[in-house]
């Protein structure tokens, strides 16, 4: 049997994280795999060459020396040279992500996307993340702006499968429904 991809990201992410908590870098090693996520957001094409049977060993071995010299934590850099002895370094970039969300969970802090029709003052966005922080009991949240001027106004906050919508349109779109019945 197979494994999937986020099957692979959850087992490496899990371990990473294990090895990197007994060695008190947990932080260190999450402030590398950003350093890893920024190179794969510029070079969205290197998992590829590095999986690719374009170039030979050594042209491979280059281009992964390149991305471990940017990473400080061994493990992290253990991380990566297994994941490409493995034949699985295609899979970094969800394991990355895993590792992100798994880090986000122990230390209590929710990432969600807050819709406006105009953007919110400084004030107004920490209030929202502060008030958002309670209700969901998180430590922190991290607000992430979009406005949509189709919701005339109020505000939709979404976290993974938590929707808060009170904006002007949804309630208009209610008034609607009750008065067509």
């Amino acid at each position: 049997m197979s494994l999937t991809k986020l099957d692979v990201a959850k087992r490496y992410s899990k371990a990473l994280y294990a090895v990197l908590e007994t060695n008190d870098q947990v932080d260190a090693g999450r402030a590398d795999l950003d350093v890893i996520q920024a190179v794969l957001d510029d070079e969205p094409e290197l998992t590829g060459a590095l999986a690719a049977t374009a170039l030979d060993n050594a042209q491979k071995q280059a281009l992964l020396t390149l991305l471990v010299e940017n990473v400080q934590t061994p493990a992290v850099q253990n991380l990566l040279k297994m994941l490409f002895d493995y034949g699985r370094i295609s899979d970094l970039a969800a394991v990355v992500a895993e590792f992100k969300r798994l880090y986000d969970q122990k230390h209590g802090i929710v990432t969600a996307t807050v819709t406006t029709a105009v953007p919110l003052s400084q004030d107004q966005h920490d209030q929202l993340a502060q008030t958002f922080a309670k209700r969901v009991n998180a430590k922190q949240v991290q607000l992430q702006e979009q406005t949509d001027p189709d919701i005339i106004g109020g505000v939709v906050l979404r976290s993974e499968n938590i929707v808060f919508d009170g904006s002007i349109k949804t309630k208009i779109d209610k008034m609607k429904r009750l008065l067509l019945q």
